[in-house]
């Protein structure tokens, strides 16, 4: 048996396939070390992962690829996490955008972007990741994501900057107000999945002119600040994944035409396309 598994900051997708390639699917809370310790992790798949396994025996590998996984100390938290978990089990930590580019490109080069709750991007030769422009994270960067289309959005909402119209169906929605949001973004813990939780009111209004500008002026500054800072980036495929993208589509393509860039993949959640890449390396069988 193993275990493959994608985990943003709001989520984490698990799929264990055992040798006869019968699977099971489960999803938990997201494991981002920028945010949890390896207690918090442990704690977390004790309760809401374990309880709810509906096979027996050991599981032999875990492939985890996560946000939040860049360097090898925050590597190490998650693993630790994991371990006391899973202690029989090899266990091997990647970051997302590892996980990314080898859901949308395979063992083929191109741009692989996220665009979810945060975003990100990486320059992938068709094996590893060679390049990172840093997203920054949601208070210095992570344009494109849904933390930072959500934080455009209450804003402009705090700041009275929004349309009437489209004010009065804000606050139709949500009870919060100014204190409230700014508590939850400063004084709480996971700011970004609070922005991104927007997401929802942002793509339901989103022929409006002034949500269309607001998630176009998202893209546009994710494409200026970080994809169009690859070399030669127009020679590329350039694929995303994340939610944000998947609904947003149409203004992410409007986009990238607009800064000549060759857009082709776009996927909502990778989880299967690792699969069929862990398949294609003799990996499940």
């Amino acid at each position: 048996m193993i275990a493959i598994v994608e985990s943003g900051t709001t989520k984490t997708s698990w799929l264990f396939a055992d040798k006869n390639n019968i699977t099971y699917e489960y999803k938990t809370i997201g494991m981002n070390p920028y945010y949890q310790s390896a207690d918090d992790i442990q704690k977390s798949l004790k309760e809401t992962l374990l309880p709810n396994l509906e096979f027996s025996g050991n599981v032999d590998k875990i492939f985890f690829y996560g946000a939040g996984c860049e360097l090898q100390a925050q590597r190490d938290v998650v693993k630790s996490g994991i371990v006391a978990v899973f202690p029989k089990t090899e266990i091997n930590v990647n970051h997302d955008l590892l996980a990314a580019a080898r859901a949308l490109f395979g063992d083929k080069p191109g741009i692989a972007c996220i665009a979810g709750t945060g975003s990100n991007s990486c320059l992938y030769n068709g094996k590893d990741v060679i390049w990172n422009v840093h997203s920054l994270g949601l208070f210095l960067g992570d344009e494109g994501s849904g933390g930072y289309n959500g934080k455009l959005l209450v804003a402009d909402y705090i700041r009275k900057a929004m349309p009437t119209h489209i004010r009065e169906k804000f606050e139709a929605k949500y009870t919060d107000g100014t204190k409230e949001i700014l508590d939850a973004v400063y004084l709480k813990p996971f700011p970004s999945r609070y922005l991104a939780s927007f997401m929802p009111f942002i793509v339901e209004n989103i022929n409006d002119p002034y949500m269309h500008n607001l998630v176009y002026k998202s893209f546009d500054a994710q494409f200026t600040n970080t994809i169009c800072r690859y070399e030669n980036y127009q020679n590329y495929e350039i694929g995303f994944v994340g939610s944000v993208a998947h609904y947003l589509r149409d203004i992410l393509f409007e986009v990238a035409k607009a800064k000549n860039a060759n857009v082709t993949k776009i996927i909502q959640a990778p989880l299967q396309s690792l699969v069929d890449y862990h398949k294609s390396l003799g990996m499940v069988n």
